[in-house]
């Protein structure tokens, strides 16, 4: 939201310090992000008046221009076609200045005729959207010849941009920042006011009227005050009818008439406000709306007369299969959910969100009707959500637009129309107001708010503040307040609401920090939150990075990642992509596995600890079963590697479990081969693949992505995934106990290898576990340090190696002894797996 400082000192009637504004609103919820000062960068730009102006010599569309700037007379080489006669001013950037846009204002040989200077469109000094042709500048006793023209245009200004929450809907204006302003700053003798319409200077006097007989009109000039209007008679328009068919979607619609405007550019004070504020200038008609739209932030639309057939508005729900153009030129089909705008033959506006191309105003545009409205809020969301157009009227309406202040809007509109196109105002109008809005009512409680914010209430202070909001306040017994809310604030609804806006009018600031008095728990922090937490240090200590996703994705993001699906949909998301929880990490991680591949990361090693969900057990349960989960996703370089060849694989994988599960049980991981891993796991691959035991607990499964999610999510390489239930793997660890210090060993070690020639199909996991047992105590570890494939060891057998360290924990050990149960594990591995030694 762009707001304007002039404006906003206009509508306060007193001048505020920028910083104020900045300060003051920020500390009230109303974030200022940003702080612009227009006008500031036009150094060395200033009127200058044209004395002649010729063709030039060499080239066609290039003329030469003499000008004065106040101070002596200059030729410049200028390009536009618009250039005044003789007497006409111009915005002229003399030598040395710069502008906007960086670019320095030097002598420049155009043609071989020296120009010394340039004169300067709106865009070329950022004050507008228009460079066909250069700024001609009306004459005024401020715009004489070397007068600067950030004075002399009243260029200066400074916007803020605020970050504006969605509860907000009132400060989408600036008549509602200034309200704001003025209960923050909290001055009685500044008090806000609602601006009252200027009276048009022309009001029309109908030969017949204008409206068909109703029972909604009222009149304009009640809005108006003095009435020193010239009075035109306007004959040969047909009276219009108004019927709201849907009042629960439209429960006020207000609709006024001005006529004979011309349509043409706005004045330049006009289109420059517009501009500062982000808006395009179009046409003063269509200009005075925005206008509207940014002062009260109340959007209003304005229909060419002429073309609303049948001299009919109504407004209905759509039929199905409608079809109306919108003013984007986009065919829409309608829904029969749509709240509509029609004429006497079929939609001409999509309520709240965008009128229709069949009665734009054009250039041929002399009758206009303005439509100030109050639609229902959910209505104009989902139109808009459905259709994709998020406007500037959907922002506003879909967040709730005061319905009490129609009236005023359309006063204003009418005035404003009238003023800038030359036209006339209708005084009688419309006003259909079937289902007013009901007033929130809510009891103040002295003593409810001091509980709650923890610092003392002065309640003549509440009532003085909630009286600048817009509230209508009366006492009603000791210490409490009665308090009507107002219907530009949709948010305020309960006491707690009004607890709320005490604190921040005050100030959060102003209330004291105080610990509250607690009683620490005798067990302390629940187990399983402080496994969770070593959950996570320990991955991070692995060596992976930690990735925070959202718990809410797509049903399709579960199918492409190959997970069980979700039973748990969000009943109105925000988005599809956002409609369901999540039932594991993986989705998450791949979405940040395709990040990483985007940007030409060499590697990725990320981990989450999160809650997944799915379907609860419990017949009565009425929410999802939720459960902690460790995902981790492996791929490409090696860290300690420079060759792009070293990829990370499985073992890799196998290593950082181990590395995890050591910090946390002290034991090691083991992966076993398990068939049901193609129904339980089946975004694994099925042939790189196994489930992951601690201390004899299933805890997860760990493989390679199985080749179709690669393929489906595009990437390169064989990605390693590792899923781990944390409950599971804290049961483990309770499985194996507290872990002790073991004394440092008295005896030496003695160390032998062995390398045996097995089967494709064994395991070495499976292998060191029956070296390990067969040894018994006197094999203090069993380590594989190698697998070889290929010549001399035969095809479909592959070679391990086994480094064992023999010690025993009583006695030195002997020679005869060390080979004797070395021998054992020879026999044993020749035995047991039909191997052959190396």
């Amino acid at each position: 939201m762009l707001v304007s400082h002039k404006w906003l000192v206009e509508l306060l009637e007193f001048d505020v310090a920028v910083d104020d504004v900045a300060k003051q609103l920020t500390s009230g919820g109303l974030e200022v992000e940003h702080v612009r000062r227009w006008g500031e960068n036009l150094t060395g730009i200033v009127i200058a008046e044209v004395r002649g102006k010729k063709p030039h010599p060499s080239r066609d569309k290039l003329s030469l221009v003499t000008l004065f700037d106040g101070v002596a007379e200059q030729e410049v080489v200028c390009g536009a076609s618009n250039v005044p006669d003789a007497g006409g001013l111009v915005a002229f950037a003399r030598l040395g200045s710069t502008l906007p846009g960086g670019l320095k204002i030097e002598e420049r040989k155009l043609g071989g005729v020296v120009s010394r200077g340039m004169i300067c469109s709106e865009k070329e000094l950022d004050i507008g959207a228009d460079e066909d042709g250069i700024l001609v500048i009306e004459k005024s006793r401020h715009t004489q010849p070397g007068a600067a023209l950030a004075d002399a245009l009243d260029l200066r200004d400074t916007v803020y941009t605020l970050g504006l929450t969605p509860n907000r809907p009132d400060c989408l204006g600036h008549v509602g920042i200034a309200r704001e302003l003025c209960a923050l700053i909290g001055d009685d003798n500044k008090a806000f006011t609602f601006p009252r319409p200027t009276s048009p200077r022309r009001l029309v006097q109908a030969t017949s009227p204008l409206w068909q007989k109703s029972e909604h009109a009222f009149s304009l000039a009640d809005q108006y005050g003095s009435m020193g209007a010239e009075p035109v008679k306007v004959s040969g328009i047909a009276p219009v009818s108004l019927q709201v068919s849907a009042p629960e979607r439209c429960p006020r619609y207000g609709a006024a008439l001005v006529t004979g405007v011309k349509i043409g550019p706005s004045a330049f004070v006009v289109r420059y406000r517009l501009h500062v504020l982000g808006q395009r200038a179009i046409s003063n008609v269509v200009d005075a709306t925005n206008l509207v739209l940014l002062g009260f932030g109340h959007p209003i639309h304005a229909f060419d007369l002429r073309k609303l057939r049948g001299s009919r508005i109504e407004v209905r729900l759509a039929k199905a299969g409608e079809t109306m153009h919108t003013l984007d030129g986009q065919a829409r089909a309608l829904d029969a959910d749509d709240l509509v705008i029609c004429d006497g033959e079929g939609p001409v506006a999509l309520a709240g969100v965008m009128g229709g191309a069949n009665s734009e105003i054009g250039p041929g545009t002399e009758h206009v009707l303005i439509e100030c409205a109050y639609f229902d809020p959910p209505t104009v969301r989902r139109t808009s959500k459905r259709t994709g157009l998020h406007t500037d009227s959907s922002h506003r309406f879909e967040r709730g637009v005061d319905p009490s202040d129609v009236r005023a809007v359309l006063a204003h509109a009418a005035a404003w129309i009238a003023d800038l196109a030359g036209g006339a105002v209708v005084p009688d109008a419309l006003d259909f107001y079937a289902q007013p809005t009901t007033k929130a009512h809510v009891t103040f409680r002295r003593a409810r708010a001091q509980a709650l914010l923890g610092a003392e209430i002065d309640l003549a202070r509440a009532r003085a503040i909630f009286a600048r909001l817009g509230c209508h306040v009366t006492p009603t017994a000791a210490d409490t307040l009665a308090v009507t809310m107002p219907l530009h604030r949709p948010d305020l609804a309960r006491e707690v609401d009004l607890i709320e806006e005490y604190a921040r009018i005050v100030g959060y600031d102003t209330i004291a920090t105080s610990l509250p008095n607690m009683r620490p728990s005798p067990e302390g922090t629940a187990p399983a939150i402080r496994f969770v937490r070593r959950v996570r240090e320990s991955a991070a200590s692995a060596g992976l990075w930690e990735a925070v996703n959202f718990a809410f994705v797509s049903p399709a993001d579960h199918e492409k990642a190959r997970v069980p699906a979700s039973e748990a949909r969000v009943a109105n998301p925000m988005s599809e992509e956002r409609s369901v929880l999540r039932t594991a990490l993986l989705p998450g991680l791949l979405q940040n596995l395709v990040l990483s591949q985007r940007h030409a990361q060499k590697r990725f090693a990320g981990y989450e600890v999160a809650r997944v969900f799915g379907a609860n057990t419990d017949a009565k349960a009425t929410l999802p079963s939720e459960r902690y989960e460790l995902g981790a996703l492996l791929w490409g370089m090696r860290a300690s590697s420079y060759d792009e060849r070293e990829q990370l694989d499985f073992y890799d994988a196998k290593g950082m479990l181990e590395s995890i599960t050591h910090a946390l049980a002290g034991v090691p991981v083991e992966t076993v081969h398990d068939s049901s891993l193609d129904a339980q796991a089946p975004f694994l691959h099925p042939k790189r693949r196994g489930r992951v035991r601690v201390a004899g607990v299933d805890v997860g499964v760990l493989g390679e992505l199985h080749p179709d999610i690669v393929n489906t999510y595009g990437l390169e390489g064989r990605p390693i995934y590792a899923a781990l239930d944390v409950a599971a793997l804290q049961h483990a660890s309770e499985q194996v106990g507290v872990r002790k210090a073991s004394p440092l060993p008295r005896f030496p070690a003695s160390t032998r290898d062995l390398a045996v020639v097995v089967a494709e199909d064994v395991s070495a996991g499976e292998v060191a576990s029956v070296l390990h047992d067969t040894a018994g105590t006197l094999a203090e570890t069993v380590k594989l340090f190698d697998i070889y494939r290929g010549a001399p060891v035969p095809e479909g057998q592959k070679s391990l190696a086994f480094h064992v360290v023999y010690r025993d924990p009583r006695a030195t050990l002997t020679d005869k002894l060390v080979d004797e149960t070395h021998a054992k594990l020879t026999a044993i591995a020749e035995q047991r797996f039909r191997g052959t030694l190396r």
